[in-house]
């Protein structure tokens, strides 16, 4: 039987006692002072299926059931029956020491940090925590570009893994396509783009492949440059977004063009070639993507198939490529100057949509920033390869986790569900248009040759 403190009274013995009916709490009945302890042992012993005993200078700790310090009450309202009249100095020396004995089981049973009082009936939340399974905690050594970095860095992220058992430690690498077999003191690798990651997967031998999301490359540039782009055939301006022709502007890039060359152009006149800022393709699988779709253009919108026409298209785009001056290794280098020094720096810049959208969700765009879908686009597929069993544990938990999946989206990775990146998307005042027109890159094989043509175009070979 438990029964809740509600309140106290002081009887004329010196102690503490609250009343209450059983699973019923009430405010505490006083006991009626009697000239001696008898009366008062007799009051105890009618109500003893109801009255919980504390030492007075303790108090009586609310919410505590009689369950608690039941062996303490029972043995004093028991021992109280059985002490005799006798002088008050005896009398007080036994009940003093019988209240200490019961301070002791009180303060025993309360002094634990934090304790979370136990509802009549419920389980004991001590035992119950000491029967709960704690997660093994497993580092996971993660091999990644910068772009996902702000999502696996997030506390959310972080708290979801953990749940599971994994902590991260990351690392950044500006170059995915050389030098895979050197990569094995990782447990995964996750790079953009299928093509990295079959490579990652042949050098390990490994079968074991999550595609977690994907990513268009998109180009970030202007408001005030729209106009500009209008009037040349190069762009067209949609509720949220524009549409980028790249088909279009790739002859123009090919031949020289430069910005002040453009017509109706009276807000970026300036002697600067026209051209898309792309990462290098020496460090970036990106900028080899890059390469991969102005040679889809090229080819009347044909994926090049052998290696013969991947070098005859590099070189004949190669212009493209090596007129931008010094390239950065990653992505992120070019659209920081983006962010920071404006339009006179970057006008058009190549990205992925997630770091537009992860600037939108952390107030760094500038109220002039637009985003440009090209046509024919891009889409990246972020794979994770995974070596080890943590590895695999990661890619499990990455693909198939519906709250990590939801995190994704809010940093503007295209997961499997487009109703959840379009919430997403809508939340920031941007627009998840569906991607139609799309350029399908060429194979690993003729990247890699049309790569070695830009580098030796870059190096004066």
């Amino acid at each position: 039987m438990n029964v809740w403190t509600t309140g106290l009274c002081k009887s004329t013995s010196g102690f503490w006692c609250d009343v209450g009916a059983p699973n019923e709490p009430k405010q505490a009945t006083s006991i009626a002072p009697s000239p001696g302890l008898h009366n008062e042992e007799r009051a105890a012993q009618k109500a003893f299926d109801n009255i919980v005993v504390f030492p007075r200078n303790i108090g009586a700790p609310s919410g505590i059931p009689l369950a608690a310090a039941s062996p303490f009450v029972v043995h004093f309202a028991r021992t109280l029956q059985e002490i005799p009249p006798m002088n008050n100095p005896v009398r007080i020396a036994v009940i003093v020491g019988f209240l200490a004995i019961l301070g002791v089981g009180v303060w025993k049973s309360t002094s634990t940090p934090e304790a979370t009082p136990q509802v009549a009936g419920g389980p004991n939340p001590a035992s119950t925590a000491a029967t709960q399974p704690v997660a093994k905690t497993q580092t996971v050594k993660l091999l990644t570009g910068s772009a996902k970095f702000g999502f696996l860095k997030d506390p959310k992220m972080e708290e979801l893994l953990a749940a599971k058992g994994i902590r991260l430690e990351l690392a950044k690498t500006a170059d995915f396509a050389t030098d895979v077999t050197k990569q094995k003191d990782f447990d995964a690798v996750w790079p953009a783009g299928a093509n990295a990651a079959s490579e990652f997967a042949a050098a390990w031998k490994s079968p074991n492949t999550y595609p977690v999301f994907s990513t268009p490359l998109v180009i970030a540039s202007w408001k005030q440059l729209m106009p500009v782009l209008q009037a040349n055939g190069l762009a067209k301006a949609e509720a949220n977004h524009g549409l980028f022709y790249l088909n279009k502007a790739l002859p123009l890039m090919l031949s020289g063009k430069r910005w002040n060359q453009l017509k109706d152009n009276t807000v970026f006149e300036v002697n600067k070639g026209f051209l898309v800022n792309t990462p290098d393709v020496r460090k970036s699988n990106t900028g080899m993507l890059y390469l991969g779709a102005l040679a889809y253009i090229s080819n009347n919108e044909d994926v090049p198939s052998t290696v013969a026409m991947g070098e005859a298209l590099a070189e004949k785009l190669s212009s493209v490529m090596t007129r931008q001056g010094f390239q950065e290794g990653t992505l992120a280098g070019p659209f920081e100057d983006y962010l920071g020094q404006g339009l006179g720096k970057a006008p058009l810049v190549l990205i992925y949509e997630s770091q537009f959208v992860e600037a939108k969700r952390d107030s760094k765009l500038r109220d002039t920033s637009m985003l440009l879908y090209p046509q024919p686009g891009l889409v990246l597929k972020h794979v994770l390869v995974a070596r080890t069993d943590a590895g695999k544990a990661l890619g499990e938990l990455l693909a198939n986790d519906p709250e990590i999946q939801r995190l994704a989206a809010q940093y503007g990775f295209r997961t499997n569900s487009p109703a959840i990146f379009a919430d997403a998307m809508s939340g920031y005042g941007l627009d998840a248009p569906e991607l139609i027109n799309l350029a399908e890159p060429p194979s690993t094989a003729v990247l890699d040759a049309m790569s070695r043509v830009i580098v030796r175009k870059l190096e004066g070979n």
